[in-house]
């Protein structure tokens, strides 16, 4: 269990600031803009990396990539789902 702790560290931490960057687009898109998430998600890395440094110093690259790259497939991810979302509504 001890290798994998900076993936799933990586995982969860990653996941959340990908939750928090859609919360804080999609209330943008609506015109209420919220700050708090645009705020908070910016920590997201700092406390993710930080206790991966308590618990596990070793782990911390695989936890910092492992953050990054739950933030590219799950922003590429958003992007083709609402690429085919339009494109069904101009077919209809």
């Amino acid at each position: 269990m001890r290798p994998v702790i900076g993936v799933i560290l990586g995982m969860a931490f990653g996941l959340v600031q990908l939750f928090l960057l859609i919360y804080a687009v999609r209330s943008l898109s609506t015109q209420r803009l919220k700050i708090w998430p645009f705020a908070v998600q910016f920590f997201c890395p700092f406390f993710g990396l930080g206790l991966c440094a308590l618990l596990q110093t070793s782990q911390l690259l695989p936890c910092a990539v492992t953050i990054s790259t739950v933030l590219i497939v799950g922003a590429m991810v958003c992007f083709v789902r609402y690429r085919l979302r339009e494109t069904k509504r101009k077919k209809d």
